[in-house]
């Protein structure tokens, strides 16, 4: 307690330097929280999609890069394309999917996903083993397979301000909602899922073009997909089953767990990058505000550095003084710049909610990372001045006034 008392005593000595230096460090750390919460963002997301990705074979149409936004690149799977994939060796489920905007609104924040339809089996889809299935905040998994009921991931049902029981109007339908997922920060909370022949309709109805095809007497266009899940039997090599759809399926892109990983890696990459990016300035803001600091209190007392190694103290006490004030100025400065990070990342999240989606996530890992990585360099930046400090002779530090 009495070397605590110390280090506050001899930092409120000298109140207007130390809170400069704590406020230096808070910018930095403050800039850290902002952007490591809008990476932290972008990355749950994509690495949900990455981890449900990694668990099937992705199917789409050529050209689509096995992105499941075929009809965006004007890449459907044809309903020949769908029969054809159960007939290839080592395929033992098939999940048709539909996705498409729930609506053609302006465009969502960046960083954020749009509401979007997800059509599909949901027996089927959830039988991938990588991911477990959502859990329901409410209601029901699975919508009627009627068609009259959706479920909606808890983004959705905060923009539309939407529960169990409500009415929600897809595309000119009216549709129950049978139940509402609890928030994962991943793409399915953004979703309106449904049975896969309602979503086909819809995307039909809101199609012009398809919805001609469609028309035209003996077409054959349905059933139609914007990409489809692919699982395999059991003892069956994945990578070797996307190879054989290629070859076996004409004009189709079939994304493999590796490549998939793959292709979603490449994304996280640029992600974390930015968290890596603003933790190196907002430390090296760190670490040259409290070592100008040290070196300037080190130079003001060297008398009194002096007269406490004639009374006594160690080298090593002196040090570990030195360096307890460094790191008390980089924990206050850091704790600081967190607090003020967080609360402007919620103040603008609350402003980017009503315009379409929250953009900042702020974690745990990120509030830890942001307090103790600043405090650990400012201790290690001010241990070279203490150092030097300690060695000083005390009858010559005792001659400065």
């Amino acid at each position: 307690m009495s070397a605590v008392r110390a280090v506050v005593r001899e930092l409120g000595r000298r109140r207007v330097r130390s809170a400069l230096t704590a406020a230096g460090i808070a910018i930095g750390v403050a800039a850290l929280v902002l952007l490591g919460s809008l990476a932290e963002k972008m990355d749950r997301p994509v690495g949900g999609g990455r981890d449900f990705a990694t668990g099937q074979i992705t199917v789409s149409g050529a050209g689509s890069g096995g992105a499941p936004g075929g009809m965006m690149r004007g890449a459907l799977l044809s309903g020949d394309q769908l029969k054809a994939l159960p007939q290839v060796d080592g395929v033992e489920i098939v999940a048709p999917i539909i996705i498409f905007p729930v609506s053609d609104g302006p465009p969502p924040l960046p960083f954020t996903l749009a509401p979007m339809v997800f059509g599909v089996d949901m027996n089927l889809l959830w039988r991938n083993d990588a991911v477990p299935p959502p859990r329901v905040a409410s209601g029901r998994l699975i919508p009627n397979p009627d068609g009259s009921e959706v479920v909606i991931g808890s983004q959705v049902a905060r923009g539309q301000q939407a529960g169990v029981g409500s009415t929600l109007t897809i595309r000119g339908r009216p549709f129950r909602v049978s139940g509402v997922l609890e928030p994962t920060f991943t793409g399915p909370d953004s979703f309106v899922f449904m049975p896969f022949p309602t979503a086909q309709q819809l995307l039909i109805e809101s199609e012009p073009l398809l919805r001609r095809m469609a028309l035209v007497p003996g077409s054959n266009v349905l059933p139609v997909a914007t990409a489809a899940a692919i699982l395999w039997r059991d003892g069956q090599d994945p990578e070797a089953l996307a190879v054989r759809i290629r070859s076996q399926v004409p004009g189709v892109s079939a994304l493999s767990p590796a490549e998939a990983r793959a292709q979603i890696d490449r994304a996280l990459v640029f992600m974390r990058a930015l968290i890596f990016g603003s933790a190196v300035v907002a430390l090296v803001v760190a670490a040259l505000a409290v070592a100008n600091t040290m070196v300037t209190a080190v130079v003001e007392r060297r008398r009194e550095i002096g007269l406490r190694r004639v009374v006594g103290a160690t080298r090593g006490q002196v040090v570990r003084l030195l360096v307890a004030e460094a790191a008390t100025l980089g924990a206050a400065g850091a704790i600081a710049g967190t607090l003020a990070g967080a609360a402007t990342a919620a103040a603008l999240n609350v402003v980017t909610e009503r315009m379409g989606a929250p953009v900042f996530l702020v974690t745990s890992r990120l509030v830890v990372g942001a307090i103790v990585l600043p405090a650990l360099l400012a201790a290690v930046a001010g241990f070279v001045p203490a150092r030097r400090a300690a060695r000083l002779v005390p009858a010559d530090a005792l001659r400065y006034v």
